[in-house]
């Protein structure tokens, strides 16, 4: 009989040398989450969810309500100095790697979707949840819910008293149900001199 930690027992999917983070970018009060592949303490690859222009087709780095919401897998360090939240999830490499395809697969079924997106509503400050957000936590809600990690997810972000940090969480893009936020059109100006 092998000597297990307590916290081996209490939360059984955290060993081995391949995990999946749940990890966030500071904003403010708030925060972008998304999740992160970590092999030996690395980051290998990032799942996040990103505005970008409709215009010119770029990521922006505080998107404007209505640009395309896309679900992105990046290599590592896309936003720089980034803090982790938390494994979500760990195991052998073909485990973790069928995990981490579903939330790619999952990415990709949000950009396709052509979500408009929603950074923010002021009455989330006043303890709603927020209106029509639909942003960057978004999808990492949705991706880590198509993993089947949205439950360990929640856990952590209760644990570390984090869970009104990202605005837009709880939200399943993917869900048929899910009745997704649309901005008004803009209308071109046509009375400037």
């Amino acid at each position: 009989m092998t000597d297990r930690r307590a916290a081996e027992i209490m939360y059984p999917n955290q060993g081995g040398d391949w995990k999946i983070e749940l990890r966030q970018q500071p904003i403010a009060h708030r925060g972008h989450a998304f999740l992160a592949l970590v092999h030996k303490g690395q980051i290998v690859r990032e799942l996040h969810g990103f505005g970008h222009s409709r215009y010119t087709g770029r990521q922006e780095t505080l998107a404007f309500d209505g640009a395309h919401l896309k679900g992105t897998e990046s290599p590592p360090d896309t936003l720089g100095d980034t803090k982790s939240i938390g494994v979500v999830k760990a195991g052998s490499q073909a485990e973790i790697g069928k995990i981490w395809a579903k939330g790619a697969a999952a990415a990709s079924a949000i950009t396709e979707g052509n979500f408009d997106y929603k950074a923010h509503d002021p009455s989330y400050e006043l303890g709603t949840d927020g209106g029509q957000i639909q942003n960057s936590n978004s999808v990492a809600y949705t991706v880590a819910k198509a993993m089947g990690l949205a439950a360990d997810a929640d856990r952590l972000l209760q644990e570390q008293n984090e869970s009104r940090r990202f605005s837009g969480w709880n939200r399943d893009l993917l869900d048929p149900k899910y009745k997704r936020y649309v901005a008004p059109p803009v209308f071109p100006v046509q009375d400037a001199p």
